[in-house]
This record gives C-alpha cells, sequence and structure tokens, in this order.
C-alpha cells in the first residue's frame, strides 16, 4: 500500500510531483517530452500510474538527460528513495 507516512506526513511520490518539478524549469511542454523519453528509456511504458520504485527508474533514466534535467532527477530521486526507505520502516513497525 502506498500511503502517507503519518509521522512525516510525507505522502507517496507520484508522476504528478516529477512533472511539476520539469514543468518549474524546462516549460510544460519540454517537462513532458522529457518525462515521456524518461520513462521510455526506464522501459515502465507510457501510460499508468507508476509504483515508486517505477518512479525511481524513470527518475535514473532522466539523470542521463540534459542540463537541469539531470539535476531534477537527482532531486526527484532523493524524494522517492525516502518515501521508499520511511515507508519500509513504518509498515515493519520501525520508528
Amino acid at each position: 500500500m502506498h500511503a502517507t507516512i503519518p509521522k512525516y506526513a510525507l505522502a507517496p511520490p507520484s508522476e504528478d510531483d516529477a512533472l511539476t518539478m520539469l514543468a518549474r524549469v524546462l516549460g510544460v511542454d519540454r517537462a513532458a517530452q522529457a518525462w515521456l523519453r524518461a520513462r521510455k528509456n526506464a522501459g515502465v511504458g507510457l501510460q499508468g500510474r507508476l509504483s515508486p520504485e517505477e518512479l525511481l527508474r524513470a527518475a535514473e533514466a532522466l539523470q542521463h538527460g540534459e542540463g537541469c534535467e539531470q539535476a531534477i532527477a537527482t532531486s526527484l530521486m532523493v524524494r522517492v528513495r525516502t518515501w521508499i526507505l520511511l515507508n519500509r520502516q513504518s509498515t515493519a513497525g520501525g520508528r
């Protein structure tokens, strides 16, 4: 289950997060192109909701993009990895 982690009020990362981050820097059209390219290169398909693990793979693929795409990808990867780690701790009865 992908839910908000109560202790941290951290919602699961989403594709909307990725597109918003990209659009702020690249504009909507270029953001959509970059994200579709990242999804394709990550092998996660071009449609459908992504799991956090698939979102991480797409972010890793985005890191091979140009210029600011790399910085955005790094930020997104940190966000996704943090959520995955905290979610594991939360579901395992951790801190």
